[in-house]
């Protein structure tokens, strides 16, 4: 089999900065760096409560915050964004800092979005969404501390919910991405243990999938082999031992390769890519307010079953086996009973019933699946995919 690609170095993120405390040794310096005088602090109403994580980074920036906005929400509803950028404007704020997982992360870009583009309204704000007009005028720089393992910082892209039409709605533009990056380990232990969890089975899908869904890549299939490996190793220490700082270090650097290292590794002729579970996670948000890294546990084996019955998949499944640390277990069958029995050790959810989706909510998500799958020009029948969700179920 003859190999081709491309590696596309992405003008996007600037630095990464990592390791125990790198928080207090670094943030005002790279807010110096980025020539923020008043940043704006964005975060989690829990968080703002909470005496650990916040507290460092506000001691670590001193006098020159310009204001916290504790008021993000989960999925990212248009309300709190235009809230969050109201704030901003009110503070005067010329550099947004997020402290939180992918909602945070995602608010801060797309309040940036929204003072570049002027958006002051929800109906505006859906409209600019769908239409994905290209941004002309700059965004704020953007610093995220993240808490969780969702790798929603190094994407250039972000997602929010429109709640009156139960849709999730995506942006994607090289700029909404954040400036710096800070994996500090001590900005994750107040984390509640099943929300780190979980995120962390979120990044293995990110690995997983892209692993199953593209061609092969000597550069892009090495990062995620070690992603598997990494998490698989070190997301168990975390619920044995959640004080333990090098293994959440080494979760916080494993899921930074599952889908967000320094490159993107693509072929030269790219199929377009249908991500299962991802897909699947926008439809169980917006529908049924499923939490992103709980979608990635109850839909994940059921997807790698389905991923291995599609053509040409076993020449992936020796590798993914290996990742796995199954070596000689490669059917499909075995690969998805193996992450399933995973992800139920870590004390997750593995079935959509789970999580409160009724199985008559079944036919509606396959059929939104099934259009999302035609969109990325793959064919999958609605009866297929529905058998898939039954087996979610």
């Amino acid at each position: 089999m003859s190999v081709a690609g491309v590696v596309q170095f992405l003008p996007t993120v600037e630095r990464i900065l990592f390791g125990e405390g790198c928080v207090a040794a670094h943030l005002r310096e790279e807010v110096a760096r980025l020539g923020g005088r008043r940043p704006l602090l964005v975060t989690t109403p829990s968080l703002h409560r909470s005496s650990g994580p916040l507290a460092e980074a506000l001691a670590a920036l001193g006098p020159d915050l310009a204001a916290v906005f504790p008021g993000c929400r989960e999925h990212v509803p248009l309300g709190s964004v235009l809230a969050a950028a109201r704030a901003a404007n009110e503070a005067g704020a010329d550099l947004v800092i997020t402290l939180g997982g992918g909602s945070v992360i995602d608010t801060g870009k797309a309040l940036r979005a929204c003072l570049a583009a002027g958006l002051t309204s929800e109906r505006e704000l859906a409209d600019f969404l769908r239409s994905a007009p290209p941004l002309t005028a700059p965004l704020l720089p953007q610093i995220a501390i993240p808490t969780t393992l969702s790798g929603a910082e190094y994407t250039r892209s972000f997602s929010a919910t429109d709640l009156v039409a139960q849709e999730k709605l995506s942006y994607v533009h090289s700029a909404t991405a954040p400036k710096v990056l800070l994996y500090d380990p001590r900005m994750t232990l107040a984390t509640p243990p099943r929300l780190w969890l979980s995120s962390g089975v979120m990044a293995l899908t990110h690995a997983i999938e892209v692993m199953l869904a593209t061609e092969p890549h000597p550069v892009g299939d090495v990062l995620k082999a070690e992603s598997i490996r990494g998490l698989c190793r070190h997301l168990p220490r975390t619920r044995d031992a959640p004080e333990d700082l090098t293994a959440r270090l080494h979760c916080q650097l494993s899921a930074w390769l599952a889908d967000h290292s320094p490159l993107r590794a693509t072929p030269l002729q790219p199929r377009p890519a249908f991500l299962l579970c991802h897909s699947l996670a926008y439809d169980l948000a917006s529908l049924h307010r499923v939490p992103y890294g709980l979608s990635a546990c109850v839909t994940l084996p059921a997807a790698l079953r389905w991923y291995g019955a599609r053509p040409g998949a076993m020449e992936r499944q020796g590798s993914l086996a290996a990742a796995l640390g199954i070596e000689g277990r490669s059917s499909p069958e075995e690969v998805a009973a193996a992450v399933e029995g995973f992800i139920a050790g870590l004390g997750l959810p593995t079935r959509l019933r789970d999580v409160g989706v009724p199985r008559e909510a079944l036919p509606e998500l396959a059929r939104r699946l099934r259009q999302r799958a035609l969109g990325a020009s793959v064919e999958a029948a609605e009866v297929e995919l529905l058998l898939s969700l039954e087996n979610a179920w």
